[in-house]
C-alpha cells in the first residue's frame, strides 16, 4: 500500500498553539512599543507646552524691582491679591532708569493658567496707580494644576537667611512688603490632557524668581527687603 504522510490532529493542535502564543506575544510587544511611544511623545508636548510659560513668568518676575525698595508683590489679604494660585506683581522691561511698571496678574482658574496686563494710569514710584481694566489677557497654558494646591510660594528673609517656611495666604499687605523670593511650581499636561491609564504623561516644572537688586547678605542686622 502507499504511503499516505501528513499531519496528525494532535500535531495540528500544537501548531496551532504554538503559533497563537506566538501572535500574542508579538501583538504585546506591538501593543507596549505603541503605548510607550504616545507616552513620550505626550510628555513632549507637555514640555513643550509647559516650559515657555514657566520661563514667561521668571522672566516678568525678575523684571519686578524697576526701582530701588519699592514692593514689587501685590497683597491685599483677599482672593484679588497674591494667594497660592495667582500672584499679582510689578513689571516693567525697557532701557529706562526708572520703568513705569505695568501690574501683572497671573491666576489659575480651573485648569487654565492666564495673565491680565494693567496699565499705570499715574502717580511716581512707589505709589503709582493702576487701571482697573486690562489692557491685555492672554491665555498662558491649559491643561496645567497647581500641585498640591500650590503654584506661589512667598518667603522672606529672616535674620540675614532666607526663611524655610512660606508666608500664609493670601499674601496680606504687611506680608508682601517682605517678601523677596517666590517659588513657582506648576503641572502641565498634554494637549489632550491625561487620562486614568496614562498618569505619567503630566510633567511638574519648578523655578524660583529672587526679587533683589543684589545679593542677598548674610548678616543679621540687614534686612534684605525686596528690590534693594
Amino acid at each position: 500500500m502507499r504511503d499516505e504522510g501528513g499531519f496528525t490532529i494532535v500535531e495540528l493542535l500544537v501548531s496551532l498553539a504554538v503559533s497563537l502564543v506566538a501572535i500574542s506575544l508579538i501583538t504585546t510587544m506591538i501593543t507596549v512599543t505603541t503605548h510607550n511611544e504616545d507616552r513620550i511623545a505626550r510628555r513632549v508636548d507637555a514640555n513643550q507646552r509647559g516650559r515657555p510659560v514657566m520661563a514667561r513668568i521668571v522672566n516678568e518676575l525678575h523684571s519686578a524691582c524697576v526701582a530701588p525698595r519699592i514692593i514689587p508683590v501685590i497683597g491685599d489679604g483677599t482672593a484679588g491679591g497674591s494667594t497660592a494660585t495667582q500672584i499679582s506683581f510689578l513689571s516693567q522691561s525697557g532701557e529706562a532708569v526708572t520703568p513705569t511698571p505695568d501690574k501683572h496678574v497671573i491666576a489659575l482658574s480651573g485648569t487654565t493658567l492666564s495673565e491680565s496686563v494693567y496699565p499705570a494710569t499715574g502717580g511716581a514710584a512707589p505709589s503709582w496707580t493702576f487701571s482697573g481694566t486690562p489692557s491685555s489677557t492672554t491665555q498662558l497654558l491649559t491643561n496645567v494644576s497647581a500641585p498640591g494646591g500650590v503654584m506661589f510660594s512667598y518667603y522672606r528673609f529672616l535674620n540675614g537667611q532666607l526663611s524655610n517656611t512660606p508666608l500664609p495666604v493670601p499674601l496680606s499687605t504687611t506680608n508682601a512688603a517682605l517678601t523677596a523670593y517666590v517659588t513657582i511650581a506648576l503641572t502641565a499636561a498634554p494637549t489632550n490632557g491625561t487620562s486614568r491609564l496614562d498618569t505619567n504623561s503630566p510633567i511638574t516644572f519648578s523655578n524660583s524668581a529672587d526679587l533683589r537688586l543684589e545679593s542677598a547678605s548674610q548678616v543679621p542686622s540687614q534686612d534684605n527687603m525686596p528690590c534693594t
